[in-house]
């Protein structure tokens, strides 16, 4: 639903057509719920549940995306989690998520759990579950129609809300900062019952491998490349660049395969607090329409007495996954 291209031939006026054509129109459609995010390298959870409990500190995350700017009914998305520590080689997360595009809204809730083990001196190998719930609905009341008596936009539909899992697992090579992962957030399919038509939903796979390479003690590179997979749908992939300059500050570049390209900045604006803020423009169709999407993230550090105690640097200086 995020990557395909923009219609001007449908009954709704700007991005709501495009919804609808791909929910519930007369033909069968392959479409995914799945919002689409940059920043998660910065915050894993929003891909896999591993991530909790991974590091020595605890987080909170916030992150705002605006997607296609200037178009009516465009993307945009707000997603919350906590990632703790539980004893040494446990963690627990909490997510929670609200997605909108045109009629389209997505509100998820979900729990993380994940064990972390050591394979041998070099090697650390991690799993993760998730549990969780979440209502798609449509909501068809705002909308302009050029035939407004059309039946197949009478009321609005809701799938109610349905349980759902998701899990991943992830392999990283100790002190070192090369990682991969592989997750599925959602294993389960969301539908509208006897009203679906011809949509189908789709559930995505993410693999995701990153490194970080040490230039001197002012500079830090962070390569990474993730991939999308599902049953009937195209393959959909990222690589990203990032370079961490005295550990303060994150300069980066983005590519999404016949998507967009983006710049990334972030900064440590203190002990406990992050700022991550990328720009997209995109390469698609859709650029025809609109040059622009937004994404903003915050990340909190919670310490304990012990670590207030200690520097913080090496414990807040690392963006990585």
């Amino acid at each position: 639903m995020r990557e395909l291209n923009y219609s001007q031939s449908s009954r709704i006026k700007g991005f709501c057509a495009l919804v609808f054509l791909l929910c519930f129109g007369n033909f069968k459609s392959q479409a995914q719920i799945e919002t689409m995010y940059n920043l998660y390298r910065l915050n894993p959870q929003v891909l896999t549940p591993v991530q909790a409990g991974s590091k020595d500190t605890s987080e909170v995350h916030l992150m705002y995306r605006q997607q296609w700017l200037g178009i009516e009914g465009a993307p945009r998305t707000m997603y919350f989690n906590g990632n703790f520590k539980w004893k040494q080689k446990r963690g627990i997360g909490v997510n929670a998520m609200f997605d909108q595009a045109g009629p389209v809204k997505l509100t998820m809730v979900s729990g993380d759990f994940a064990y972390h083990t050591q394979l041998n001196e070099n090697w650390d190998l991690s799993g993760g579950i998730r549990l969780g719930v979440g209502n798609v609905s449509l909501d068809f009341a705002n909308l302009e129609l050029t035939s407004p008596n059309d039946v197949l936009f009478a009321g609005s539909r809701s799938t109610g809300m349905m349980f759902n899992m998701g899990w991943g697992v992830r392999i990283a090579r100790k002190n070192q900062g090369f990682f991969a992962s592989v997750s599925m957030p959602r294993i389960l399919k969301y539908d509208f019952g006897n009203l679906s038509g011809g949509y189908k939903d789709a559930s995505y796979v993410y693999v995701m491998l990153g490194n970080k390479i040490e230039i001197n003690e002012d500079l830090t590179l962070y390569p990474n490349a993730m991939a999308r997979i599902a049953t009937d749908v195209p393959l959909s992939w990222d690589a990203q660049l990032m370079a961490n300059v005295k550990h303060k500050l994150d300069v980066g570049l983005t590519y999404r395969h016949q998507d967009s390209w983006g710049l990334r900045l972030g900064v440590q604006a203190s002990k406990k607090t992050y700022i991550g803020y990328v720009y997209e423009m995109p390469t698609s169709e859709i650029s025809k329409v609109s040059n622009q999407t937004h994404e903003l993230g915050l990340r909190f550090f919670i310490f304990t007495k012990e670590q207030r105690e200690r520097s913080p640097e090496s414990q807040v200086r690392s963006p990585k996954g």
